[in-house]
């Protein structure tokens, strides 16, 4: 072997000892940031769940059913119902028809018999 086969057989073990790990490792450096801005750009794309509504688990049983509905328990005057989404729906528990309308419980409703007697027969107090 003569030296200048030997120079390069020296050049391509050190090549292959040390700049290939370095190539492969700034390879994959680069492929794990692309799939991070994916995973990043996918999530900022979709909706965030919403949030769950606190059930009040302490509260005494209460009879499933009422036999009054919540506007005349509540005794709301005629013009309070009409924007009322239980009045709108008296198919529907009071709270359920809130949900459903506004996304949310409000605190009134929270603070009420009807809902703190419904949740505490959902837990099966």
């Amino acid at each position: 072997m003569n030296e200048f086969q030997a120079t390069t057989v020296l050049v391509a073990l050190f090549a292959l000892r040390c700049i290939a790990p370095m190539v492969l490792m700034a390879v994959i450096g680069y492929g794990m940031k692309r799939l991070v801005a994916h995973w990043e750009a996918e999530e900022a794309g979709q909706p965030h769940p919403q949030p769950t509504i606190p059930l009040t688990l302490a509260a005494p049983a209460r009879p499933a059913k009422r036999a009054l509905p919540c506007w005349l328990v509540k005794n709301c005057d005629p013009q309070t119902r009409e924007g009322c989404p239980a009045y709108a729906n008296p198919s529907l528990a009071c709270w359920v028809a809130r949900l459903r309308a506004d996304g949310q419980v409000t605190a009134r409703c929270t603070g009420c018999e009807l809902y703190s007697g419904a949740t505490a027969l959902a837990a099966g107090d």
